[in-house]
């Protein structure tokens, strides 16, 4: 008989991912403009892939086929995190 459930001590990155997105959402107001063409999870997907990979949202959005634009995504985190620095 072939065993083929994930065990309880496994995590896939999937899941990390969403983990991540989440915790985020819930901890960081993030505010995007009525026109914007991202959503926020779109923004925290990038920020935690670069995290992971260790390296830039700019190289990590070139290196991507379904990444948004680099600069798109720093034009809207880089307000909102002035704001929550200097909130505090």
């Amino acid at each position: 008989m072939s065993n083929n459930q994930q065990t309880d001590d496994e995590i896939h990155e999937d899941q990390l991912l969403n983990f991540l997105v989440n915790s985020l959402d819930e901890e960081v107001a993030l505010t995007l403009g009525e026109n914007a063409e991202l959503d926020v999870e779109d923004i925290y997907e990038v920020l935690v892939g670069a995290c992971a990979d260790g390296t830039s949202v700019s190289t990590l959005c070139e290196r991507s086929e379904d990444a948004p634009h680099g600069n798109s995504v720093l034009y809207h985190w880089t307000p909102d995190i002035k704001n929550i620095v200097n909130a505090e």
